[in-house]
């Protein structure tokens, strides 16, 4: 592959800024792109998602953990079998993988990997607000939507978002919503939210108009359905977040099937449900993956993989416009590893996410290195989204 077909890794990260900003005349309005994000906590293993599979290191390391039925990437990586969506996107020009790619973060603790790839700070535990929240202060664009419990670090900053998940608890009837919401609207600190209780979609009603189980509404399909629909709503959330747990793969990992074959599979759920549920606004749209780091290139005594560093970001939607999977490959002889372990990051997990912010609410470069993250690094040779 040729130079320029690469993104550039610089590891000279710093905190970001924090001076106010007006919207800039050249900025994309707001309300007219959607960005969901997909959080996928313990560390996703980049190398069994997208194996590179003419490195010819990649057997020796790992033959227990790639599956012989990958689907087509290209001539040099595969695409996991549970990742049909994403590759029938990828075929279309709709998705891209980023691989090799990471923070400046080497350290290996999920605490603080997860803290730095929400805060956008190389230091943990120094903001205590996320990128993707200052990013939406800074383009002074509309609410986002979390579908988790508590509010993720990655969106705060932005005080219009707000958090909705299914309750394990059956929902009453819609007359409860509705009685308590009368009774709101006559206390004062309570009115604001009267009217939320019933726009929230707490109830679902089954065919026999009684509320639907919610433990149905939990899947990744399911969960990325929902938030896609409160987002093509007129009025509705700029961007969404996801929050999926469970890619800490130390013992039995598997290769087709297995625990990280049913990791994978919520990914691709979550692409599906969020195309079917964001209609026409697809065009519009980018979801991408984070991760705190990626798993160690060999395979483990107990059949797994522990914390490493290098790992890819998944990208589909109508905004993608990059091709294909997108690499500075740095190999996988021990040699080539960092530490003799780990796929060493060559692209610089902040410089996509600055990219996506770019596309998304029209940011210039120089705002989101002074609002959102500040950090050292060479521009796009080309950028990855439209």
């Amino acid at each position: 592959m040729k130079r320029r077909e690469f993104i550039k890794f610089s590891a000279s990260l710093t905190l970001a800024g924090a001076a106010p900003w007006a919207n800039s005349s050249s900025a994309q309005p707001p309300q007219t792109k959607r960005l969901l994000v997909i959080m996928l906590r313990g560390g996703m293993d980049g190398l069994a998602a997208i194996p590179p599979v003419a490195d010819p290191d990649l057997g020796s390391l790992r033959s227990e953990l790639t599956p012989s039925n990958l689907l087509p990437g290209n001539q040099f990586f595969g695409i996991h079998p549970t990742l049909p969506t994403f590759a029938e996107f990828m075929a279309t020009g709709q998705a891209t993988a980023i691989h090799a790619a990471g923070f400046g973060y080497k350290g290996r603790s999920h605490f603080e990997g997860q803290d730095i790839m929400q805060s956008g700070v190389m230091k943990p535990y120094a903001s205590a607000s996320g990128w993707l929240g200052r990013a939406m202060r800074a383009a002074q664009s509309k609410s986002g939507v979390a579908i988790s419990i508590p509010m993720p670090l990655i969106l705060r900053g932005d005080s219009a978002s707000e958090t909705q998940y299914p309750s394990w608890m059956q929902a009453p009837p819609k007359a409860t919503y509705q009685l308590v919401s009368q009774l709101w609207a006559s206390v004062p600190e309570l009115k604001p939210y009267a009217s939320r209780l019933i726009e929230s979609d707490n109830v679902r009603l089954a065919a026999d108009g009684t509320p639907e189980p919610n433990q149905q509404r939990r899947t990744a399909y399911s969960l990325a359905k929902e938030a896609a629909q409160k987002m093509q709503a007129p009025g509705g959330p700029v961007v969404g977040v996801l929050d999926f747990n469970g890619f800490d793969t130390h013992a039995g990992q598997g290769a087709a099937e297995g625990v990280n074959a049913t990791k994978l599979k919520q990914i691709d759920d979550a692409i599906r449900g969020y195309r079917e549920g964001i209609g026409t606004k697809w065009a519009q749209s980018l979801v991408l993956t984070v991760t705190e780091f990626g798993r160690t290139a060999s395979v483990n005594g107990t059949l797994g993989t522990d914390h490493g560093w290098g790992s890819c970001v998944l990208a589909a939607g109508g905004l993608v416009k990059a091709k294909g999977i997108v690499s500075q490959w740095p190999g996988l002889k021990k040699s080539q590893l960092f530490e003799g372990r780990d796929l060493k990051v060559t692209v610089d997990a902040l410089a996509v996410y600055a990219d996506a912010l770019q596309s998304v609410f029209g940011l210039p470069p120089e705002v989101i290195q002074k609002e959102v993250f500040s950090y050292a690094r060479d521009s796009f040779e080309s950028r990855l989204f439209i």
